[in-house]
């Protein structure tokens, strides 16, 4: 969907998933991009919860917004400086916003995520694996074998 090094190949989700993991989609500033949604956006956001859904199953995604309240992008382009990721976004040219639409912080990313799965048709019971109960089955899992 995003061709950078921050994405994890096809095969890499397949194997977590055959392990029975879970992925968190993260909504970092300029990540989950997509060529149909350039500009970071839920909906950008949610194409890529969708890509993982469909390749891997349900059972193994979740949200990890990684949003918090303040300047977002000021803080991952401090980050990006200091640790040397900036290079972690390639050569993709994308749209330099100011947060992300949708999922500005964390008293909205969850709200509009929900409201998201809601208009788009998905069950209750899949809604509640995708915004934590995926995480609490693997925590379950690993915690308490």
């Amino acid at each position: 969907l995003w061709d950078t090094r921050r994405m994890k190949p096809d095969e890499v989700l397949r194997a977590m998933a055959a392990k029975g993991g879970v992925i968190g989609i993260e909504a970092a500033p300029h990540t989950t991009l997509t060529k149909k949604h350039p500009k970071h956006s839920i909906e950008s956001y949610m194409e890529h919860f969708e890509y993982c859904a469909d390749l891997i199953g349900i059972d193994h995604v979740a949200f990890g917004p990684d949003t918090l309240f303040g300047d977002h992008v000021g803080l991952h382009h401090y980050f990006a400086k200091q640790l040397s990721i900036r290079s972690a976004h390639g050569t993709q040219q994308f749209e330099e916003v100011e947060f992300v639409d949708g999922i500005e912080n964390p008293a909205e990313a969850f709200p509009n995520i929900v409201r998201w799965l809601v208009k788009h048709d998905y069950s209750d019971g899949d809604i509640a694996k995708a915004i934590g109960g995926n995480v609490m089955r693997v925590l379950d899992e690993v915690w308490f074998p």
